[in-house]
């Protein structure tokens, strides 16, 4: 076996162990988790079959990552011989970069935690921005080229905001998204169409003190730290502190981006 396999296979088991532990330890509601039938039952609808340890002093407690890992033996029957090198924290006298890039593991629970709710929020802040646009090119398709005292202020619809591709992957509100919606989901044509068609900024002014090229720079790094993290290129320490930061970065987004909306456009999102 390479070392870029095992790289490989040393995240998924990283991951695995993240997720298993998590659970385990407090994200399955506490009642369920002290009552072992309860836990046997939420395991069972989730389609995976609980693993149960018992001791000498008859108690018992349920192994998360036991009863992931008997779902994939049965599905796999190469695993066993696959998770010897999973869990080879060496490969010769190389690092063990797998583990390191992805920033998890058994001891990184709360990394794990942290970093995975970062992703989330960033994509939070883009499903924000794809709305306002798709919202935009419904309401005004003509862009800002008129006074807002002009505009009649039109409140957005929910209709718009989750309308579903026809059979077609076609869509009504409007026409244009259909095309234009993979350009958008594009962290930087997203922000040109914001700037050229609508003269709006995405980056809230003043955010916590800095200039206007450093709360952009700011943006770049989360989006950066963001891709690292999704696709497994690089091990990302994110203390809560940041997390926080980041929070409040996409609220003030919000805020800018809808406050703009409605004094150019009289568009209420």
């Amino acid at each position: 076996m390479g070392v870029a396999v095992w790289a490989a296979l040393r995240q998924i088991e990283a991951l695995r162990e993240s997720v298993a532990f998590t659970l385990e330890r407090g994200a399955i509601p506490r009642h369920e988790g002290e009552d072992i039938e309860k836990f046997c039952e939420w395991l069972n609808d989730q389609g995976v079959n609980s693993v149960v340890f018992r001791y000498e002093n008859k108690t018992e407690s349920i192994n998360i990552l036991e009863s992931m890992r008997n779902f994939i033996y049965e599905r796999c029957p190469y695993f066993t011989s696959l998770e010897k090198e999973m869990q080879r924290s060496k490969y010769g006298d190389e690092e063990d970069f797998g583990v390191h890039r992805s920033g998890v593991g058994w001891h990184s629970l709360p990394n794990f935690i942290v970093t995975s709710a970062f992703v989330r929020l960033l994509g939070a802040c883009e499903q924000f921005e794809l709305d306002s646009i798709k919202a935009l090119l419904n309401y005004r398709p003509a862009g800002n080229v008129r006074p807002p005292a002009e505009y009649i202020p039109v409140e957005v619809t929910s209709g718009v905001l989750t309308e579903a591709p026809d059979q077609h992957c076609a869509f009504s509100k409007p026409l244009i998204w259909s095309w234009i919606k993979g350009i958008a989901e594009n962290n930087v044509e997203r922000k040109k169409i914001f700037k050229r068609v609508y003269k709006i900024e995405t980056a809230p002014e003043g955010f916590n003190g800095l200039s206007k090229s450093e709360v952009n720079k700011y943006r770049n790094e989360l989006y950066d730290k963001r891709n690292a993290i999704a696709h497994g290129r690089a091990r990302v320490h994110m203390p809560l502190s940041d997390y926080c930061i980041a929070d409040l970065f996409v609220i003030e987004t919000v805020r800018t981006i809808a406050q703009q909306c409605f004094d150019k456009l009289k568009v209420v999102l």
